[in-house]
């Protein structure tokens, strides 16, 4: 009996540990009410870093409206040339024989170059608007994922350590049955193992749980500490994959769609280049005592002798095709995705059926029968710690399935987000 009491110690310290933390936990969660999934989608939209950083583009690409109709700034030029120092003179400076020009000059665009960069503007800032609302649909996907991901750990821990304080009992049971001789050492000692891997498994458990909430809390920004963490005990229901009407356009594709008419504005004005602009400019000169005041007007023409813009006009045409087929792989991506998770979430419905109805049922009534069973001598030790171990893999394995069926029906509804 002796070599025994190191597994037993050992065991006893893993139950000890594992029944600890539930009792950590709830005290650290104390003070934070339970968050649900749309309380939840509520802080995302004020604190995720990925959305703020999407709506800091849309501010940027507001800013490019304004700069892509400035108009060209008029050049001011004032010189003072042909000055002879040998010769002086007695008045002011005015009167001294020096040329004092100065000059006004202002480039007028044509070929509509202004309003065709308006207009990729305004389809850049239609596109950054989609893109913040395409952030948000992912954000609030990798949201419902962490929230389903807690919900199951919390409920996985719950089951855990209800096994753990059942096999601890059992182990302590078995030990007191070894020392008064009823159970041999070696059925002790299988109570003790099988007790300290259930002990393993509710640490496991709560480190599972543990990492749920870090990540629940990063996708809200960590202005919550991860401990406090909580979510309420309702799953979402079937009716989360209400799918979307089907003239509406997911904002991915709209998105797409903005970007084509990007291009092809940028496609116009890198092809109005080849208007010419033209300079006007004015001048005033003074210069006495010959000439003392003059005018002048000047017109500049560029001559396309060294670059005729052909690289330009072929960049912008082979970005306006990228952005045609992007908008065409956004809209094969989303109708593949829609479909998969239709699949995904019609296999999960069905596993969490037969798991619910017939294997969980069928594993309580063999994890009861192996317990009267074991107490009469009906049932040998080892298929006794596989009934129980095939009861608590039935009730971990529900719970997985549940949270499956939630988090398909969540991606299927937010697959067919629309603005």
């Amino acid at each position: 009996m002796r070599p025994l009491l190191p597994l037993r110690r050992l065991t006893r310290h893993l139950l000890t540990a594992a029944l600890l933390l539930p009792a950590l936990s709830q005290a650290q969660t104390a003070d934070t009410p339970p968050l649900s999934l749309p309380e939840a989608e509520k802080r995302l939209l004020d604190a995720n870093p990925t959305i703020l950083q999407a709506r800091a583009a849309v501010a940027g690409a507001r800013a490019g409206i304004d700069i892509a109709g400035a108009r060209p700034n008029p050049v001011v030029t004032a010189s003072v040339t042909s000055i002879n120092p040998a010769r002086n003179s007695s008045g002011g400076y005015w009167e001294r024989p020096a040329d004092n020009v100065l000059r006004v000059d202002q480039m007028i665009e044509r070929g509509d170059k202004r309003d065709l960069r308006l207009a990729a503007a305004d389809r850049n800032l239609a596109a950054a608007g989609f893109d913040l609302d395409n952030t948000i649909r992912l954000a609030r996907i990798d949201l419902a994922r962490a929230w389903v991901d807690l919900r199951a750990a919390r409920e996985i821990r719950r089951i855990a350590d209800e096994n753990a304080a059942l096999a601890r009992r059992a182990a302590d049971a078995a030990d007191v049955r070894g020392k008064a001789g009823d159970l041999a050492g070696v059925d002790v000692a299988r109570f003790a193992a099988d007790a300290a891997r259930v002990a393993n498994d509710a640490v496991q458990a709560g480190l599972a749980l543990s990492r749920a909430r870090i990540e629940l809390a990063r996708l809200l920004g960590n202005r919550v500490p991860a401990s406090t963490l909580d979510t309420t005990d309702d799953w979402p229901g079937d009716d989360a994959a209400a799918p979307a009407p089907a003239e509406a356009e997911r904002v991915d594709i709209l998105a797409a769609r903005q970007r084509v008419a990007q291009a092809g504005a940028l496609r116009e004005l890198a092809r109005a280049q080849r208007t010419r602009d033209v300079s006007v400019g004015v001048q005033y000169e003074h210069y006495p005592p010959d000439a003392r005041n003059t005018y002048g007007f000047s017109v500049s023409i560029p001559l396309f002798l060294g670059y005729d813009y052909r690289g330009d006009i072929a960049r912008s045409e082979a970005d306006y095709s990228a952005a045609e087929q992007q908008l065409d792989a956004t809209r094969q991506a989303v109708s593949a995705e829609q479909a998969q998770l239709q699949a995904e979430l019609a296999a999960a419905r069905a596993r969490h059926a037969r798991l619910r109805d017939v294997v969980l049922p069928a594993a309580e009534r063999a994890g009861r029968g192996a317990d009267i069973a074991i107490q009469k001598g009906g049932m040998s030790l080892t298929d006794y710690l596989d009934t129980q171990r095939n009861l608590r893999a039935a009730r971990i394995e529900t719970i997985q399935a549940r949270a499956d069926v939630a988090r398909a029906a969540l991606m299927l509804r937010l697959a067919g987000a629309t603005p």
